[in-house]
C-alpha cells in the first residue's frame, strides 16, 4: 500500500489531509491513534555498523544497551547538524532511525559518505525509500506505554524500550518515548490490518497532536531545512541524552567539545505559542525588538491554545525580556520546558 492508497484508506476513515499531515475530528478518548506520514526511517545494519555509527554521531551507541533508544545527531566537520533522529538498537549489527522524512535523504546520503570502509549498508526503509517500505503509526494518552504492551501481546514497556512484536505475520517494531508515547513501525503493507486492530482500542487522532506532546518534552526535531543550521547545544539535544562527552572522537566533535567546556553557546533552544494562523515552516525567523533575526524557527503545530512551537533563539534577548515575533508580526509567548534548560551535563 503505497502514500496514495494509504490516503485513501485513512480518507475513509474520517481524515482531512494537509499534506502528508492526517487531521481528524477532535476526541475525548484517553487513547489515540496517530497516523504518523510525516516520519520517515532508516534502516543500518550489517557487521560494522555499530562501530561505523560510534565514529559518527554524538550519541554513545556502545553503552546503550540492545533494544532501547537514545536520541542523537549527525554533525558536520564544523559541528552542525546534519540530522537529529531517535535511534534504535536492537543489536549491535541493527539499527533503525527514526527522523522527519523530508531529512531521511539527506542523513542517508551524508551517512554514506563515510560508510565505505566498513561492513554496513544503509537503507531509506521509510515510505519515500527504496526497497520494503515501512510506516510509522503512534499510540498516545496516559498510561499508553500499559495500554500499548496490552494490545500488543507485549511486556510492559518503559520509557527508551524497543520491543519487536508480530502484526499479521509480519514483523514490527514499538518504541516507548515515554509514558504516553509509542512509536509503531511496521511494513507499509501490515500497515491497515494493525490500523483497524488498534482501531478497537483507541480513537484516531491529528498527528498536531502527537507533535504537540514532542514540543511541549522539548524534543528537538530537524527537516530538511533545518539540516546544518544548529550545532548540538543550540537545540537542547546534550540535555536529552543526545550528546556524550566521554565517548571519543566522532564528526564534528572538537568543536562541540569545545562549544561545551567553554560555555561559548548564544543561542538554545526554547518552547513558545503565538496565536493561531499559518503554521510557520522550519527555518523560518524570529525577531525581537529590531530587525535583525535573532533565531529561527525549528518546530510547530496547531493546538487548541494556538500555535505550539519550538525555536532556537539568542539567550542575550530573550533574558533582556525584548518582544519575541514571527516576521508576519505573531508575538511569541515563552513556555516553560519540562527540564532545566541551563543545567550542566557535565558537572
Amino acid at each position: 500500500m503505497d502514500q496514495q492508497q494509504w490516503q485513501e484508506f485513512l480518507t475513509g476513515e474520517g481524515a482531512i489531509w494537509e499534506g502528508d499531515r492526517a487531521h481528524f475530528p477532535e476526541t475525548q478518548a484517553d487513547l489515540h491513534l496517530i497516523d504518523l506520514s510525516p516520519l520517515g526511517a532508516i534502516s543500518i545494519s550489517g557487521p560494522d555498523s555499530q562501530k561505523f555509527l560510534q565514529g559518527q554521531l554524538t550519541c554513545d551507541l556502545v553503552t546503550l544497551p540492545d533494544n532501547h533508544s537514545t536520541p542523537g545527531a549527525h554533525c558536520n566537520p564544523k559541528g552542525r547538524m546534519i540530522s537529529a533522529f531517535s535511534a534504535l538498537k536492537l543489536s549491535d549489527s541493527e539499527f533503525v532511525f527514526r527522523l522527519p522524512g523530508d531529512l531521511a535523504t539527506i542523513a542517508r546520503e551524508a551517512l554514506a559518505k563515510y560508510a565505505v570502509f566498513f561492513k554496513t549498508e544503509l537503507k531509506d526503509i521509510g515510505e519515500a525509500g527504496t526497497g520494503e517500505k515501512h510506516r510509522w503509526l503512534g499510540l498516545q494518552g496516559k498510561g499508553a506505554a500499559g495500554r500499548a504492551a496490552e494490545l500488543l501481546g507485549l511486556e510492559q514497556l518503559n520509557p527508551g524500550e524497543v520491543r519487536a512484536f508480530d502484526s499479521s505475520g509480519a514483523s514490527a517494531l514499538a518504541q516507548c518515548l515515554n509514558d504516553n508515547q509509542i512509536a509503531l513501525l511496521v511494513p507499509a503493507a501490515h500497515a491497515k490490518n494493525l490500523w483497524q486492530q488498534l482501531g478497537k482500542s483507541a480513537e484516531a487522532a491529528s498527528y498536531d497532536r502527537w507533535q504537540q506532546l514532542q514540543i511541549e518534552a522539548g524534543m528537538p526535531q530537524l527537516h530538511a531545512a533545518t539540516s546544518e543550521l544548529f550545532i548540538p547545544q543550540m537545540t537542547n539535544l546534550h540535555l536529552l541524552g543526545g550528546v556524550s562527552f566521554k565517548k571519543g572522537c566522532y564528526t564534528g566533535q572538537e568543536v562541540v567539545a569545545r562549544m561545551q567546556y567553554r560555555g561559548a553557546s548564544k543561542r538554545r533552544l526554547y518552547r513558545t505559542r503565538c496565536t493561531a494562523g499559518e503554521i510557520p515552516a522550519p527555518g523560518l525567523e524570529v525577531y525581537a525588538d529590531g530587525e535583525q533575526s535573532i533565531g529561527n524557527l525549528v518546530e510547530a503545530c496547531r493546538s487548541e491554545d494556538g500555535i505550539e512551537l519550538l525555536a532556537v533563539l539568542t539567550i542575550a534577548k530573550v533574558a533582556a525580556g525584548e518582544q519575541l515575533r514571527l516576521a508576519d508580526g505573531r508575538v511569541l509567548e515563552l513556555q516553560e520546558l519540562p527540564y532545566d534548560a541551563d543545567a550542566d551535563p557535565l558537572a
